[in-house]
C-alpha cells in the first residue's frame, strides 16, 4: 500500500491503530513460582516410581521402599504419591532455607499408625532432633492429628484429622515465627531462630530416619517456596493444581504490558500468533522491593546478555518481537529509570 499526502490540501496528522494494554501478568501465574524450590504435582501412570520437578530447578526426586504413584486417590491432576507406612519416603535434596519459607501439599491420611510417620521435614539445622522443624501425623503425643515440631516445642490441630480425604496442610516461616495451617485454618505458631544448610530431605518417611514406619496414605502437590512466607493469616486453600509458570504476558490479550513484582519473578509469554505473522510487544516493570528477573529462554538478547532487574521502584521498559510463533523472541532493553 502506497500513501501520498498532498501538500496542497493541508496538514496532515497520523493516527496509529491497533495498539492495546494487555492482561496484568500478575493475574496469570503464580506470582512467586521464580522462587519455587521444589514443585510436585505427583502425575504420572499407576506404579511409577519417576516424580518430576516441575520447578525450574528440575531436582532429582527418588523413591524408596514401596514409594510409588498411584492413581486410586488423588487432589489434582492424574495421581499422588502413595506411601505403605513401611519405610516408604521420596528424597530429594532441599536448598538452605535461613528465612522465610512455605512448604505446603495436600495430605491423605489412610490410617492412623502411631509410629511418628513424616510428611514432610523442610529444615533443620543439623541431625538432632531438638534443631529440625517436622511435621508429623499421628504422632504418639497427638494421635489422630497433624503435629509441627518446632525445635523443642510442638504445634497440633485442636479437632480429630479423619482418614480417607485430603488436608491442604501448609508450613510457613515468617520472620521467627513458624506456623501450622491446616485446610487454610491457622493451627498454632512457634517461634524459631534456627537456619539450615544444604541437605538431603525426606517426604513420608520416619524422622529418625530408621527402617521402621512412615507415613500411610496420600499426599498431592507438594510445593516449597523459599523466601517466601505465602500464608501469614487464615486463607482459602488452593482450589487447582500449582501453576508451572510464573506471571504471563498473554499476548493474545494486547501489546502493552505493566508489572509491579515484589518478588523475584519468572516471566512466561503465552499465545504468540502463528508463524510468519510478526508480534512486537512492551513490558514495563516497576518493582517494589529488590528482585531478580528470569526470562524465557526463548528471549534473545541484543548483545547476548539479559539486562538485570531494575532497582526497587525504579521503571525500566523492555520491549520484543517475534515472527516465528514465539520460537525465538528478541528482547531489547528499551529504557531505563525512568522518572
Amino acid at each position: 500500500m502506497s500513501v501520498v499526502l498532498d501538500y496542497t490540501g493541508g496538514v496532515f496528522a497520523a493516527k496509529p491503530t491497533g495498539g492495546s494494554v494487555g492482561a496484568d501478568p500478575s493475574t496469570i501465574g503464580d506470582a512467586s513460582f521464580g522462587d519455587v524450590s521444589l514443585l510436585l504435582h505427583m502425575d504420572g501412570s499407576n506404579g511409577s516410581t519417576t516424580i518430576t520437578d516441575s520447578s525450574s530447578n528440575s531436582v532429582s526426586v527418588t523413591a524408596y521402599g514401596n514409594a510409588q504413584l498411584s492413581t486410586t486417590e488423588k487432589k489434582f491432576g492424574t495421581a499422588s504419591a502413595y506411601f505403605d507406612g513401611n519405610s516408604d519416603e521420596l528424597r530429594f535434596t532441599a536448598p538452605a532455607l535461613n528465612g522465610d519459607f512455605t512448604a505446603e501439599a495436600f495430605i491423605y491420611p489412610e490410617s492412623q499408625v502411631q509410629n511418628y510417620p513424616i510428611c514432610f521435614g523442610p529444615i533443620l539445622d543439623n541431625n538432632t532432633v531438638n534443631n529440625k522443624i517436622l511435621l508429623s501425623y499421628d504422632h504418639l503425643e497427638y494421635p489422630n492429628k497433624f503435629s509441627l515440631r518446632v525445635g523443642n516445642n510442638f504445634v497440633q490441630t485442636s479437632s480429630t484429622i479423619a482418614v480417607g480425604q485430603f488436608y491442604h496442610v501448609a508450613v510457613v516461616r515468617s520472620g521467627s515465627s513458624v506456623s501450622l495451617f491446616v485446610d487454610g485454618v491457622l493451627a498454632g505458631s512457634q517461634t524459631y531462630s534456627g537456619t539450615s544448610q544444604s541437605r538431603t530431605e525426606y517426604i513420608g518417611g520416619n524422622f529418625v530416619q530408621n527402617t521402621n514406619g512412615g507415613f500411610k496414605g496420600y499426599i498431592d502437590e507438594f510445593r516449597l517456596t523459599n523466601g517466601v512466607a505465602r500464608y501469614t493469616s487464615n486463607f482459602t486453600p488452593p482450589t487447582a493444581a500449582f501453576s508451572n509458570t510464573g506471571p504471563t504476558l498473554d499476548l493474545s490479550s494486547g501489546n502493552t504490558f505493566v508489572h509491579a513484582p515484589s518478588a523475584n519473578v519468572t516471566y512466561e509469554f503465552a499465545n504468540p500468533p502463528a508463524s510468519g505473522t510478526a508480534i512486537d510487544f512492551t513490558l514495563k516493570v516497576t518493582p517494589s522491593s529488590t528482585v531478580t528477573i528470569t526470562w524465557p529462554s526463548s528471549v534473545k538478547w541484543a548483545g547476548g546478555t539479559a539486562p538485570s532487574a531494575p532497582a526497587s521502584g525504579e521503571t525500566d521498559a523492555f520491549t520484543f518481537y517475534s515472527t516465528d510463533n514465539g520460537s525465538t523472541y528478541y528482547g531489547f532493553h528499551a529504557g531505563d529509570a525512568y522518572s
